[in-house]
């Protein structure tokens, strides 16, 4: 990571990525290639796993700790390379990529130490093509084909112009093509290089709750509210509802099938475009109230103490509230606009007073009091101000109780 000097604070480059994702014509030869390309990728895989010596070294890195796997690309192109081509009847350039890919696959499943089988199987039909090997081909400035090296051309049923706009000046990424239910989609990555800047005073926390978003800091606050309620309704009343009316027979009823896999797939997209939407409004709320740090929680190791919750109605609350989606959609906005990402410990941010930093007590419902500084909080303005005093904390600023500039 590069130090960069802008507008007179120092800031660090760091490199984004976005996808953008292409239906495609599936042509038979296209898939034939794809479904063995998939073969040949899990074939690879096994045959590298079972003598990972042979083609690479262990080493013990100091600083992981731990034993990691460093591959050796000459044994395996030279042992593996002429086999893909005859055997899987590949073109070079995707044998090429995909010793590539299987030994990215190899080095995650033998240096995870949570995989003690050391094991990885490929479980889509999917076929990843190099930068270097693909490029769009256009008619009249509208995309119509993509060319891929050693497969030929690939028409495009509906090329999302206005998105291709957006990444305008990102550099063209790996291209991956996914065969699932006779359709083939393409998923194309863009990267592109920021200037972030360093993490300052001048932030905005935000604050995760299933009913509603509140961001704020220790002067202001706003609340967003959130699809979830609705999200829950469809469970209940649209897949539940199908379910019990049909007990165990629906899961060997196609339209019944299909109809509860829309349901499922129109919860998805109320949550990614809930993300993207929420992620946007605080990022530019952030830009033109002159704020450069965003304040969020780490919630890592949320879904353990979900496990936990006795009640499955709180269980099922956690389970659709995409909470990592929405933070990772709001540190990927906030750093494409150059704004810094923090994330602080959560812990005691909804029940410790601003003020004296004691325990508070429960009044009412999303209400609690501070009975040494006699002040009554919303727990989620608890939230927002307590994230904002963490942040200070770490750069050792004082805050007044009166809630003045600190």
């Amino acid at each position: 990571m590069m130090a960069t000097l802008i507008d007179g604070n120092w800031g660090d480059e760091v490199q984004l990525t976005g996808t953008l994702v292409v239906p495609v014509s599936p042509d038979p030869t296209l898939v034939k290639t794809i479904r063995n390309y998939t073969n040949a990728l899990q074939y690879l895989v096994d045959e590298i796993l079972r003598d990972p010596s042979s083609y690479g070294h262990f080493k013990y890195s100091k600083r992981k700790k731990k034993l990691t796997w460093t591959h050796n690309i000459r044994a395996i192109s030279s042992r593996f390379y002429e086999e893909l081509k005859t055997k899987f009847n590949l073109p070079g350039a995707r044998a090429q990529d995909c010793i590539r890919e299987a030994i990215a696959i190899v080095k995650s499943a033998i240096n995870n130490p949570k995989n003690k089988d050391n094991a990885a199987s490929i479980r889509t039909y999917r076929m990843r093509v190099r930068n270097q090997n693909w490029k769009f081909f256009k008619v009249r400035g509208r995309v119509v084909e993509i060319l891929i090296g050693g497969v030929g051309y690939i028409k495009v049923k509906d090329f999302p112009m206005n998105h291709y706009r957006y990444f305008k000046n990102w550099k063209q990424g790996d291209l991956v093509l996914i065969l699932k239910n006779n359709e083939v989609k393409a998923y194309i990555s863009f990267k592109i290089t920021k200037i972030v800047r360093s993490p300052s005073l001048n932030c905005l926390a935000v604050d995760l709750n299933f009913d509603e978003i509140v961001i704020g800091n220790l002067r202001e606050e706003l609340r967003i509210g959130t699809p979830m309620q609705k999200i829950m309704h469809i469970k209940k009343h649209c897949i539940e509802r199908l379910q019990k009316k049909y007990n165990k027979t629906w899961l060997r009823i196609n339209k019944i099938k299909r109809r509860i896999s829309s349901h499922w797939k129109r919860v998805s997209n109320i949550i990614d475009d809930f993300a993207k939407r929420v992620s946007g409004w605080i990022v530019t709320y952030a830009i033109r109230n002159n704020y450069d740090t965003i304040v969020l929680e780490d919630l890592n190791g949320l879904k353990l103490k979900q496990l936990d919750l006795k009640k499955k109605s709180w269980r099922e609350r956690f389970t659709f509230f995409a909470y990592r989606k929405l933070q990772q959609w709001i540190e990927w906005q906030a750093k494409k606009d150059g704004l810094a990402v923090i994330y602080v410990d959560p812990n005691g941010t909804s029940i410790r007073c601003p003020i004296c930093k004691e325990k508070t007590t429960k009044t009412d419902y999303r209400k609690r009091k501070c009975s040494n500084c006699n002040v009554e909080f919303d727990r989620d303005s608890l939230a927002v101000k307590n994230l904002t005093l963490k942040l200070l904390e770490m750069w050792g600023v004082e805050v007044h109780p009166e809630w003045g500039e600190p």
